[in-house]
């Protein structure tokens, strides 16, 4: 439990330490101060501040995850792993995963897509192995990347809620097979097992359906926890419910609360 502790306790105390600095302090309150509102530019300064904190909780999610990996004794934390990373792919691959993406689009595309998704696997692999001279470069964000104990590596695309607009979904399920296509480069993936790509959400509940990647590609809430870690998601939800009650959370929104508040 204290691990679990530790990690999300870092892991807030990363974020806040970075809404919360004086330069972004500085940087929102030019902002504020050159707009007229019949809001006092202070309480305007600490609504943005919080909003800001608000959407970053997906980020948050993000590094906690990582540090659960990088702590747990079950799977092998990789150095890519959270990682902005300078990745390979042909240009062959790349204009395959286009046409899946679209075609998984059209009416007459099966529901099922679980044979299709790994035939684009196998494709992939085989294209990166056997395609020759230059390929393009590509820089993609690694969510997490981990080794199990059978040797198979995991690659996490993480994400708090299943909410996002089509776009944008569409966007997630793309950039997801792009940077496994450029992970079995960087990693000399020969088969499918090696690598395994997962869309993860931490918030269990479902929106969309399995439109790019089957249902045994997306993990949700404890369902990532069971299968890998020895960290139990239930302990971490529960540590999370009780912090706006724990009064080294609270002071830190107090103390910014005072400083923004009484700034002369």
């Amino acid at each position: 439990m204290n691990n679990i502790k530790d990690s999300v306790k870092d892991a807030i105390t990363e974020i806040i330490n970075y809404t919360f600095s004086e330069e972004t302090v500085n940087r929102v309150r030019q902002v504020h101060e050159a707009k007229i509102h019949f809001v006092p530019t202070r309480y305007r300064i600490l609504g943005g501040l919080l909003q800001s904190l608000n959407i970053k909780f997906g980020n948050f999610i993000e590094r906690l995850i990582a540090l659960v990996i990088k702590r747990d004794p079950k799977v092998e934390f990789l150095p890519l792993s959270g990682k902005r990373a300078k990745l390979s792919m042909s240009a062959e691959t790349d204009a395959l995963i286009d046409r899946y993406i679209t075609s998984r689009q059209l009416p007459e595309s099966p529901n099922q897509c679980d044979k299709l998704f790994e035939d684009l696997l196998r494709n992939i692999i085989h294209l990166e192995r056997n395609t020759k001279g230059n390929k393009q470069a590509i820089t993609k964000d690694i969510d997490a990347l981990f080794k199990l104990a059978s040797g198979q590596v995991v690659y996490l695309e993480i994400k708090y809620n299943d909410d996002h607009d089509t776009g944008k979904f569409v966007d997630i399920n793309r950039k997801l097979i792009k940077t496994y296509a450029g992970l079995v480069n960087a990693l000399e993936i020969k088969d499918v097992e090696s690598l395994k790509p997962i869309l993860y959400y931490f918030n269990p509940v479902k929106r969309w359906e399995p439109i790019y990647i089957p249902s045994s590609n997306i993990y949700r809430g404890s369902e990532l926890f069971d299968a890998f870690f020895e960290t139990r998601f239930q302990d971490i939800e529960n540590y999370l419910r009780q912090l706006e009650d724990e009064e080294e959370v609270i002071s830190i929104f107090d103390d910014l609360y005072c400083r923004i508040r009484y700034r002369t």
